[in-house]
């Protein structure tokens, strides 16, 4: 029965697949192009999101682009946070900068076992929806991410110095623009295409598409 059930699973992926195939993807339908691409984002997926945003809370618990890494794993994951959407949002994209380098320097990426992105991005989740931690003080705002990716303040002052940081924050503002187009979370391939949250309807659908764009 087991047999049958995942030969038929098969069967329907690969119908998938070929009727994909068939309707190649159309700008302003399953996707944009973004007015003001990311730099030096080319052969890459990015996750856009807010931490008190539900359905990116979703996604995160589901772990979408570990998954999506599984399928696609010749690409580069990043997740980039809306500061527009928070109090403190210039604070959080500090600390990303800060978890994206040091994952980067160890070979990682966003949808990486272990990812520092993740871990920081989870935190936050956890502390909103799951223990509703009130994050109005600053403080301890901080102290909930630099302690989530092993920094220290004075590491984060330090590194927020450096070139790597001033490209990577500002890559992190064009954020707030992509938000704008259809809410979050947002996914961006290669740094322009944007795609149409109608057409993610499942784990397959994205895959399909972000293979298919990020070969344009």
């Amino acid at each position: 029965m087991q047999i049958t059930q995942k030969f038929f699973k098969i069967i329907a992926i690969i119908a998938f697949v070929f009727g994909v195939s068939a309707n190649a993807l159309s700008e302003g339908r399953e996707y944009i192009v973004l007015k003001t691409p990311i730099p030096n984002a080319q052969n890459s997926l990015i996750k856009i999101f807010s931490y008190r945003c539900g359905y990116c809370y979703n996604h995160h618990q589901f772990n979408t682009l570990a998954k999506v890494k599984e399928a696609l794993p010749n690409l580069r994951y990043d997740i980039f946070s809306v500061s527009s959407m928070l109090e403190y949002g210039s604070a959080l994209n500090e600390m990303f900068a800060l978890a994206s380098f040091k994952e980067k320097a160890l070979g990682m990426d966003a949808g990486s076992n272990d990812s520092l992105t993740h871990k920081l991005a989870d935190v936050y989740f956890v502390s909103h929806f799951e223990k509703r931690i009130n994050l109005s003080d600053l403080d301890l705002f901080y102290k909930i991410g630099l302690n989530a990716i092993g920094a220290t303040k004075e590491e984060l002052q330090k590194f927020l110095q450096t070139k790597e940081a001033k490209e990577l924050l500002a890559a992190y503002d064009i954020a707030n623009e992509i938000s704008r187009n259809y809410g979050t979370p947002a996914f961006v391939v290669n740094g322009k295409y944007q795609i149409n949250p109608e057409y993610i309807t499942s784990l397959e659908e994205l895959i399909l598409i972000v293979k298919e764009l990020s070969n344009k």
